[in-house]
């Protein structure tokens, strides 16, 4: 009872203790698209559809889950990665057998995030995983510390805009999802993307037209875009969103040697 209790403590310590604090400096909102666990439906079909307006994505890849079948999808296959990475999409890290963080100690976090490297460099050769979102969203603080000294940013789940001083370690997201991302919802959330001069993160997973209940439709994620840019929002992957605010973005050797 006692390990639960102390367990829910740094998860919630993850979640609020800003630990990783960054006051950003542009002066027009951005927005970002990116996909989790990578199902074969968002490079086939989500990813070309962002290309179609001059948009590049972040996708969150655990390698080894690569061509494995899920309850609700296909993952990804190595090619696609390829694909992705070769088309100017931006690869992150998902650790490399999609677990949650909060279980793991200190080896065990590192062991995942070196296997997930070595994986998708061997797909990639050279690719640098710069920014990190958590599985399942969960996270606790020792492993928040841990991650963000490796990585630029870690992506949550936790709903909201990001903006004035946010922190890079538990960026806030935006579901794309067909089930809660309602055009008024949409609205609102720019509206305040508009008078913030906030960072919009959103995230899905399939993109198909008969999407899982956390995925999307095809037109949702077309209607979405249409709406962002007819507003005249920047969409840039997490990586070129960095650049945006003003942060000025490491490699992984750098990190490494911090």
């Amino acid at each position: 009872m006692l390990k639960t209790l102390y367990g829910g403590i740094l998860r919630k310590a993850a979640r609020h203790y800003r630990s990783k604090p960054f006051a950003m400096r542009n002066m027009a909102p951005l927005v970002s698209f990116t996909f989790d666990d990578v199902p074969d439906s968002a490079a086939s079909y989500g990813a070309p559809l962002l290309e179609s307006y001059g948009v590049r994505g972040t996708f969150y890849v655990a390698g080894g889950t690569l061509g494995r079948d899920d309850a609700h999808w296909n993952v990804i296959a190595p090619d696609q990665v390829r694909t992705l990475a070769r088309d100017g999409h931006e690869i992150g890290c998902h650790t490399f057998s999609h677990v949650a963080v909060d279980t793991l100690d200190e080896p065990a976090m590192e062991l995942e995030c070196e296997q997930n490297r070595s994986a998708l460099r061997d797909i990639v050769p050279g690719l640098e995983l710069a920014n990190f979102c958590y599985p399942f969203g969960r996270a606790s603080l020792p492993r928040k510390l841990q991650l963000q000294n490796r990585f630029d940013t870690c992506r949550g789940i936790y709903e909201g805009v990001n903006c004035g001083t946010i922190d890079l370690a538990m960026l806030k997201a935006v579901e794309l999802y067909d089930r809660t991302l309602t055009q008024h919802k949409l609205q609102r959330v720019l509206r305040a993307a508009r008078a913030n001069n906030a960072w919009v993160i959103f995230y899905t997973h399939d993109v198909t037209t008969n999407p899982s209940w956390i995925g999307c439709s095809p037109h949702l994620l077309r209607d979405t875009l249409e709406t962002v840019l007819g507003e005249g929002i920047a969409c840039l992957s997490i990586r070129d969103a960095l650049a945006a605010i003003g942060y000025r973005t490491k490699t992984v050797s750098e990190a490494a040697a911090a």
